[in-house]
Formats: structure tokens, sequence, C-alpha cells
């Protein structure tokens, strides 16, 4: 028993060094005597995964088309794959996420890329979420559409876009990859 005394004695009188030292830094930094930097951000403690485990569900996109307009319902009117250099270029396409606890995040970036390699738009949101739904539902469809024009000095030939899609609540990501065409004037197709 003797033995057992001195441990609980050595533990306690750590425990009260820990929390003088505490008061000390605290009181240093109250005064003055001590700065916080404030421009570190700080991550919040709850926002950890303590088991690394891979959350269950899925995104996928369903559907997809280049589209000479997509209207106030959201439809793809008049599907093409080519277009004249300032014409409006449609994105639309449809995206199936699983529901995690009643909500469904999406965050959406796209990426072009001109005939000669070049990247000529990238659009990167973070924190930005496209789309953001509260459900009961086990699986979400959302249709998501955008448009941008390459203007006068594009390249006429084959454009690639990547259209990066990422649920957040599921850390899963999903690159689409499509090809369209840019050609002189107005496409006819």
């Amino acid at each position: 028993m003797h033995k057992r005394g001195k441990i609980e004695i050595e533990v306690f009188i750590i425990l009260i060094t820990i929390v003088i030292t505490s008061a000390a830094i605290l009181l240093l930094v109250k005064y003055g005597a001590l700065e916080v930097r404030e421009d570190i951000v700080a991550e919040p403690v709850l926002n950890a995964e303590f088991f690394p485990t891979g959350k269950e569900g899925f995104l996928t996109v369903k559907d997809f088309a280049f589209c000479s307009y997509v209207d106030a319902d959201l439809n793809c009117v008049g599907k093409q794959e080519g277009f004249g250099k300032s014409e409006d270029v449609y994105v639309w396409f449809v995206a199936e996420s699983s529901v995690i606890d009643g909500q469904v995040m999406l965050l959406r970036n796209h990426k072009i890329i001109n005939p000669l390699g070049e990247v000529v738009l990238q659009a990167e949101q973070k924190d930005t979420y496209a789309m953001e739904l509260q459900s009961q539902k086990k699986t979400e469809r959302v249709v998501i559409a955008d448009f941008f024009v390459l203007g006068a000095d594009a390249i006429p030939g084959e454009y690639t876009l990547d259209i990066i899609l990422e649920n957040p609540l599921l850390n899963k990501k999903v690159t689409l990859t499509k090809k369209f065409m840019i050609v002189e004037g107005e496409f006819v197709g």
C-alpha cells in the first residue's frame, strides 16, 4: 500500500504542476508579456475523424450534355458537341449522391484546356457549394447547369472540359472529362 500512495502523490503533483504552469501562461498572455499570433488559422478540434474509416456512400454523374441553351427549369435545349468562338457553351449534367445525415453538399470545379494543351479557364470553388440541400431520401439526384464563352480569340479545334464534382460529407470526388469543338464563326451541326 505504501507504493500505491506514492504513485498517487506523484500523479497529483504532476497535475498541480500542469495547472500552475497553465495559469502562469494565461496570466502572461493577459498582461501582454506573451503575444499570441493571430495569423494562424485554427482548426476546430471536433472537425477531426478519430477513426479513419471510409464513409459509406457514392457520388456519380448520371447524365451529361453540351447544350445550345439551358432554360429556367434546367432543361437542356439543343444538345450539340460544337460551338462557334463567341457562342455560349452550356454544360448540363445530373449528379447523384448518397445522403448523409439528411444532407447533400456538392462542390463543383471545372477546367478547360485548349487544343495546344493550355489551361484557358479554371474555376475553383473552396467552401462554396454548388448545391446544398436537405433530404429524407437515401440518394438524391441534382441537376447542375453552367455556361461559359471562350471569346473571339479562342483557337479553333478540340477542347477538353474537366468537371470535378465533390461531396465533402462523403469525402468522395468524381472527375468527368468531355471533349467539344470550337469552330470559326457559328457552329452548324
